[in-house]
């Protein structure tokens, strides 16, 4: 069973995926143009993918805790 912690890392990692593949997008979305990309979509993109590894480092270290939790108690 998930703990509490366990389901809102996991949303939280939810959102900053869906934030960083927007930004993905944006990015996507001007070499397609061929424009480079504005400050504010570079500032924006660099700051999801920040959100992004450290959610993801997060969810994996509680994840982590919680499988030697489990592994301890057999």
């Amino acid at each position: 069973m998930a703990t509490k912690e366990l389901r809102e890392l996991r949303h939280k990692y939810k959102a900053a995926y869906t934030s960083y593949m927007q930004s993905v997008q944006a990015l996507s979305d001007a070499a397609q143009a061929g424009v480079w990309p504005s400050a504010e979509v570079l500032k924006a993109e660099e700051a999801a993918l920040n959100e992004l590894t450290f959610i993801r480092q997060a969810l994996l270290d509680a994840l982590h805790a919680h499988g030697a939790k489990r592994t301890d108690r057999h």
